[in-house]
C-alpha cells in the first residue's frame, strides 16, 4: 500500500513510480541509463539511449502480498524489452538500440551517477520520484539475454556462469555492505 507511484508507458515513464533499480545518469544519459519501478501494483522497465527512451509496463499485479520472480532483458542489437514475472512475458515492446552502459572515466559533477542504486532514486530529486517499499532476495546482472521466452521461475538461489557480472543475495543481515557472490 506504501508504493504508491504511478508509471507511463513512453520515454521515461517508469521514473515516477516507486523505484526498484536506478541506473539513471544526471541529465542527457551519455550512453544512456535505464531503471525498473512499481506503479500501480505493476512493474515498468524503461531505458534512455541520450536521444531517445521508452519505458514497459507490465499487467500482472506484483503488489499482492506474494513472492514474484522478475526479470528484466534488453536486447542491444534491436531494443527489445521485456518483463517476465514468475516466468511469463508480462510486457514487451521496442526501445532504443546499442550501448546503454556506463562509460568508464565519464566526468560528472554528480558522484553517484556511476552507481547502480536499490530502491530509491538516485539522485534524491524530490518527492515526485519515490522510494520503493518491499523486500528484494537475489539480483543478478548478466551480459547476456537470459529469457527470451516462458520459463520455470527459479525456486533455488541463482546461480553464476561466464555471462554473470554481480550475483547479489542480500544474506548479510545487517548493515549497508552487501557482497557480490558473482565470482
Amino acid at each position: 500500500a506504501e508504493n504508491a507511484g504511478t508509471v507511463t508507458t513512453g520515454n521515461d515513464g517508469w521514473i515516477t513510480g516507486n523505484i526498484i533499480l536506478d541506473r539513471d545518469i544526471w541529465g542527457p544519459g551519455d550512453f544512456g541509463d535505464w531503471g525498473v519501478s512499481l506503479g500501480n501494483g505493476r512493474l515498468a522497465f524503461g531505458v534512455n539511449n541520450g536521444t531517445s527512451g521508452q519505458t514497459i509496463v507490465g499487467t500482472t499485479n506484483v503488489a499482492d502480498g506474494q513472492w514474484h520472480h522478475v526479470a528484466v532483458t534488453r536486447r542491444a542489437s534491436d531494443g527489445l524489452l521485456t518483463i517476465f514475472v514468475d516466468g511469463r512475458i508480462d510486457a514487451e515492446g521496442s526501445g532504443p538500440v546499442g550501448n546503454l552502459s556506463y562509460r568508464d572515466g565519464r566526468a560528472t559533477s554528480y558522484p553517484a551517477d556511476s552507481f547502480l542504486v536499490l530502491g530509491a532514486e538516485k539522485h534524491d530529486a524530490g518527492s515526485g520520484y519515490p522510494s520503493y517499499s518491499g523486500w528484494l532476495d537475489e539480483l543478478r546482472i548478466s551480459t547476456s539475454v537470459r529469457y527470451t521466452q516462458r520459463f520455470a521461475a527459479p525456486v533455488e538461489p541463482l546461480g553464476t556462469d561466464a555471462a554473470t557480472v554481480g550475483l547479489y543475495r542480500f544474506d548479510e543481515g545487517v548493515g549497508t555492505v552487501v557482497r557480490d557472490s558473482s565470482g
